[in-house]
């Protein structure tokens, strides 16, 4: 009798979808989507688990201080795009108290799964497998509040995502993002990132194109029109920093394994990337982040 471990589906299809990102595919588009899919699928609790765990400046944490930004009351109606496993969802719910109604969203079922387990019954959370281009099911006007993180990067077509957004939330009504700031890194982390960054494109070339070489949003033209077109016309900006403390090569490797660029490459490139993160340690690294905020006229 064999003793073979069976072949998950899901590492096989993100294989091929790395294999694509070797080939020097663009790191854009379907491709962008569906690699951040697959990656979510494999671990849906990582971001939550490493991002969501840093304390910055101020006392700024990723999750929770986006819904203070947000602003919440008691009774409003919450929308969480890509909740993930539900730090944001469940922090919305506790803001806007047994009142309110706070529905979180993902494409990926793993996500949604591990989103249902880790929130507590009596939150009054709901929680549906949706894409944000496709909201079916949710009406027209029928939310007070929109709160995305760390999502906006990932979708392949931005325009179509905001229109939709626009449909669903109320005249006056906000929508409140996450997003990673990456050209505002200071010189000292651009270099301790730009150094896992190089052994990722040197397995993955397709890595440094598309979306990676774009400014943050909105900065780049384009994700200014699609906001424009959507009905978005300004969007304020709050820049933020998270501060991790890669005292050792095990708290680099903590982060970095599980983060977006390092599910990028397979197993033998992942040796290479903890080895170059084990040499450049003990190092304190600023994250860049910024907060987006912007209303539905009416």
């Amino acid at each position: 009798m064999s003793s073979a471990q069976p072949i998950d589906p899901r590492t096989t299809h993100l294989d091929r979808l790395r294999a694509r990102l070797a080939a020097g595919e663009p790191y854009a588009g379907d491709l962008l989507s569906s690699l951040a899919l697959a990656v979510t699928a494999l671990d849906p609790t990582g971001t939550e688990d490493t991002l969501g765990e840093l304390e910055g400046n101020g006392a700024v944490h990723l999750h929770r201080s986006l819904v203070s930004w947000a602003s919440l009351v008691p009774g409003e109606r919450v929308l969480d795009v890509g909740c993930g496993a539900g730090a944001i969802t469940r922090a919305a719910a506790e803001a806007v108290g047994p009142t309110g109604t706070v529905v979180g969203i993902d494409a990926c079922r793993e996500a949604i799964d591990a989103a249902v387990e880790r929130t507590p019954a009596g939150l009054g959370v709901t929680y549906l497998v949706r894409r944000v281009e496709q909201l079916t099911g949710l009406p027209d006007r029928s939310f007070d509040c929109i709160t995305m993180g760390l999502v906006l990067e990932q979708l392949p077509d931005l325009e179509a995502a905001m229109r939709e957004l626009r449909r669903v939330v109320r005249p006056g009504g906000r929508i409140v993002a996450s997003v990673t700031d990456f050209d505002q890194f200071r010189p000292a982390d651009a270099a301790f990132y730009g150094a896992a960054l190089a052994v990722v494109a040197w397995h993955a070339r397709g890595a440094v194109t598309g979306r990676a070489v774009r400014p943050t949003i909105p900065r780049d033209r384009r994700d200014r029109s699609a906001f424009e077109h959507a009905g978005f016309a300004g969007v304020e900006e709050r820049d933020i920093q998270l501060v991790a403390d890669l005292a050792t090569e095990d708290a680099a490797w903590a982060l970095f394994s599980r983060s977006m660029l390092g599910m990028l490459v397979g197993p033998l490139a992942r040796l290479d990337l903890r080895g170059a993160l084990a040499i450049r340690v003990p190092h304190t690294l600023y994250l860049p982040m910024r907060y987006l905020r912007m209303r539905r006229p009416g």
